[in-house]
């Protein structure tokens, strides 16, 4: 079965459509809020996210390349394998998140690996070695050829078509790019064979070298289970939800759609999983089956630098946007310095177009365009994109303020090539921006970005100085405090003693006077007891002199009526004795007289 028909003819032709208000400006809030801890989107899922320097707190130096090598090829080597980044090293935790209020897109990885060198690394080392692609490559050629010449003999009526240019290309594509890349930049205006469209992309890309083991790399990992596999589900019926290949859920196209996500965030785990991904795999999808385009999504990703734009650092996204921002202030110096004068920076409505190739809310056939150029320019040339739309919509731009600017980059500025997608890639043709001027704003960005993260890192110095003052501040207020009430207790209890004394002092003046007054009294009376205690002592005297006669002749009658006791006792001891002596006769008397009875 050809690649073609892989594909139901009504998704590759997509008329132009509104995607929903699915709101991809995710990368904007984050970038401008980096310490943000967490974001709420509008279907009340909450993401955690890192810092920079929390992530970078547990990654080396070697885990990135450094700015300053992205090569800007035009257009990429395709007969070469992607460049394979020196072992970079996986930190513990590679997870970040951007978001706004509308929508969260979130950058996760997957459990990390504990050695030197990713499983992602690892895999395209692999792929690197392996130089067996020629004869896929071939069959796909010779596919392509063939669909070209059925496709010309039922288009014989279409002049405007070079059939024998695109036939070499299709035989050649890296000598008619190098040879005649003026003739191919005009058909590329005209417009690529839509039918052919996904196997030219994979043709321009070189996705089958090496197709064979990275589609048996896939298979494989879609035996294994991804720890993003909720999220990604999540997000499937966000992704072109007006296109009936992804609307139904459990359908093929969303079916596809989760197993490349998920195949790639097993392939490379330091990107893991991002909501951006799901719409450049979207388009991919529409022109090929999942394989090819699992295998379309590592050249992406690799040979042309679009991983940068994915991994947690976003490295090459804020490249890009620097690129842009420093280009537009060259293109369009009044349309810059309007935009600067209403606050809206490139990171507020240039993010998206970056990091989905312009796949969210651009009309698809614009979209399919800019892929076009994309696979035969580079990923760079999504900024000569980006400056086309802004010089075609100058004039409403500077008519607008901030509010009805980030509403009109948001909805409107694609109404400008909707109908004319020729135009469009011939307005981005129409900007000339040598590679060394990319490599000398890859230059600028890097001291920029160096500078930044120097002034970075003393705001983090300062701010943890100042949270550590913070705290000694509350501390000492809280001391301060504490001696204030003790100072307080401390004042009360003088007041209390000065009172208590003053009360003491006054009552000792009263106890003083009333001493003295006791003082007179005492000697008034001591006076009087005197006088009176004399006449008593002498009153006395008399009574006691009276007294000592009285008792004189007490005495007396006593003596004497003791000598007159002492008679009366002798009387009656004589009597007594008397009285014995008659009843001592009377007894023998009454003795006698019995005896003589």
């Amino acid at each position: 079965m050809s690649q073609q028909s892989t594909v139901p003819e009504h998704h590759v032709h997509v008329e132009p459509s509104v995607i929903n208000d699915f709101d991809l400006d995710v990368v904007d809030e984050a970038l401008h809020h980096p310490d943000k801890a967490e974001y709420t989107d509008h279907f009340g899922f909450t993401v955690q996210v890192r810092t920079d320097n929390e992530y970078d707190a547990d990654t080396t130096d070697s885990e990135y390349e450094d700015a300053s090598s992205v090569k800007n090829k035009s257009p990429p080597q395709k007969d070469t394998a992607a460049v394979v980044p020196e072992d970079p090293v996986l930190p513990d935790s590679c997870s970040s998140s951007i978001i706004n209020a509308n929508e969260d897109w979130q950058l996760i990885s997957s459990t990390p690996i504990k050695t030197s060198t990713s499983y992602y690394d690892m895999l395209i080392s692999k792929c690197t070695r392996s130089s067996n692609d020629s004869e896929k490559q071939a069959q796909l050629k010779q596919e392509t050829s063939h669909n070209l010449e059925l496709l010309k003999e039922k288009s014989l009526q279409q002049e405007e078509t070079d059939w024998e240019f695109w036939s070499n290309v299709i035989s050649d594509f890296d000598r008619v790019h190098r040879t005649e890349q003026a003739k191919f930049r005009r058909l590329l205006g005209v417009g690529v064979p839509s039918s052919l469209r996904g196997m030219l992309w994979q043709i321009f890309s070189n996705s089958k070298s090496n197709s064979e083991l990275i589609e048996n790399e896939y298979r494989e990992l879609l035996n294994s289970t991804s720890s993003h596999e909720k999220l990604i589900r999540r997000d499937l019926s966000r992704t072109f939800p007006n296109l009936d290949y992804f609307k139904e859920p459990g359908g093929e196209g969303q079916e596809m759609l989760f197993n490349v996500i998920k195949a790639y965030s097993l392939f490379d785990p330091q990107v893991g999983y991002c909501q951006g991904l799901h719409f450049v795999v979207g388009v991919l999808l529409l022109h090929m089956p999942d394989e090819a385009a699992f295998c379309v999504l590592i050249k992406l990703m690799s040979q042309y630098d679009l991983r940068g734009q994915f991994t947690p650092q976003m490295e090459t996204l804020h490249e890009r946007l620097f690129q842009f921002n420093q280009l537009l202030l060259h293109f369009l110096p009044q349309v810059h310095r309007h935009l600067d004068a209403q606050g809206v920076l490139a990171t507020m409505y240039a993010s998206q177009w970056f990091m989905t190739l312009f796949a969210y809310r651009c009309p698809l056939d614009l979209v399919f365009r800019v892929f076009d150029l994309v696979f035969v320019e580079g990923s760079q040339i999504v900024i000569n994109f980006a400056l086309a739309l802004m010089k075609k919509n100058q004039q409403v731009i500077l008519s607008l303020e901030f509010e009805s600017l980030l509403e009109f980059f948001s909805s409107n500025i694609f109404d400008a090539y909707k109908d004319n997608a020729c135009q469009f890639v011939q307005d981005a043709y129409s900007f000339d921006i040598p590679p060394r001027l990319l490599q000398k704003l890859s230059k600028q960005y890097v001291l920029e970005a160096a500078r930044i993260a120097k002034i970075q890192s003393m705001e983090d110095n300062m701010k943890r100085e100042n949270i550590e003052l913070t705290e000694q501040v509350k501390k000492l207020k809280k001391s301060y405090k504490t001696l204030e009430l003790e100072h307080q207790d401390v004042a009360k209890q003088m007041i209390d003693a000065k009172m208590s004394m003053a009360s003491l002092a006054a009552e000792n003046q009263q106890l003083k006077h009333e001493l003295n007054q006791m003082k007179r009294e005492m000697v008034k009376i001591k006076a009087s007891m005197d006088d009176e205690s004399h006449y008593r002592f002498s009153e006395l005297a008399s009574q006691n002199a009276q007294l000592v006669g009285d008792n004189s002749e007490l005495q007396d009658r006593l003596s004497e009526l003791e000598s007159a006791l002492i008679d009366m006792k002798l009387k009656y001891a004589e009597s007594e004795n008397d009285y014995e002596v008659m009843k001592q006769k009377l007894h023998e008397a009454q003795k006698l007289s019995l005896f003589k009875k």
